[in-house]
C-alpha cells in the first residue's frame, strides 16, 4: 500500500496467512507477469499498458542524487490509442484496486475543476475552497479519461500542477 495515510493501517492489519502469501509471492520468479495479468483480465493482451499500469500503482523510489536535486517517484502513464482499444475500460479497472483513486473525464473538466477551486458555501454562505480531483487524489491516483477533450490552457495547468508533487 502506497498511501501514507493508511499504509501503517494496512500493515496493522495483515493476517498470519497474509503474510505467508506474500512472502512465497516475493519468492516467485514469474511475480510481474502475474502481477501484469492480474490487471485487467478480461481485456486480452496489452502487455506493455498493464505493465505500465502496473508500475505505476507500485510507483518508483524518489531520489535526491548528490543532494542536488530530487528526482520524484511518481510514474505517470498516457495512453493514447484508437477508439476501441480499452483505454477506459483499464482506467475503471485502476480504480477498482488502487488507493485513493479518482476518475474524472476531461470533457467536462478545467483546470480549476482538477486543482482547487472557490465556492460560497449555500448555508453559512461564506467562501470556502474546495479540493479538486488533483489534490484529492493526493498519494492516490488519478485517472482522467477523454485527455484530448480539454483545452490546452486547461491540460498545461494539469502538467504544472504535476510538476509540484512531492
Amino acid at each position: 500500500v502506497s498511501t501514507q495515510s493508511t499504509g501503517k493501517e494496512a500493515v496493522n492489519n495483515l493476517t498470519d496467512e497474509d503474510i505467508k502469501e506474500i512472502l512465497a509471492l516475493s519468492k516467485d520468479e514469474m511475480v510481474g507477469e502475474r502481477i501484469m495479468d492480474s490487471i485487467g483480465p478480461s481485456i486480452y493482451g496489452h502487455a506493455n499498458i498493464k505493465r505500465a499500469i502496473a508500475l505505476s500503482l507500485f510507483g518508483g523510489v524518489p531520489k535526491n542524487p548528490g543532494k542536488k536535486h530530487k528526482v520524484r517517484g511518481d510514474i505517470n502513464v498516457l495512453l493514447c490509442g484508437d477508439p476501441g482499444t480499452a483505454k477506459s475500460q483499464f482506467l475503471k479497472y485502476v480504480t477498482k484496486v488502487a488507493p485513493r483513486p479518482v476518475f474524472t473525464t476531461g470533457q467536462g473538466a478545467s483546470a480549476v475543476g482538477l486543482t482547487a477551486y472557490v465556492q460560497k458555501h449555500p448555508v453559512t454562505r461564506e467562501w470556502t475552497l474546495e479540493a479538486g480531483a488533483l489534490v484529492l487524489a493526493d498519494n492516490g491516483v488519478c485517472l482522467i479519461d477523454e485527455f484530448d477533450k480539454m483545452n490546452d490552457s486547461d491540460r498545461t495547468s494539469i502538467h504544472e500542477a504535476m510538476e509540484q508533487t512531492n
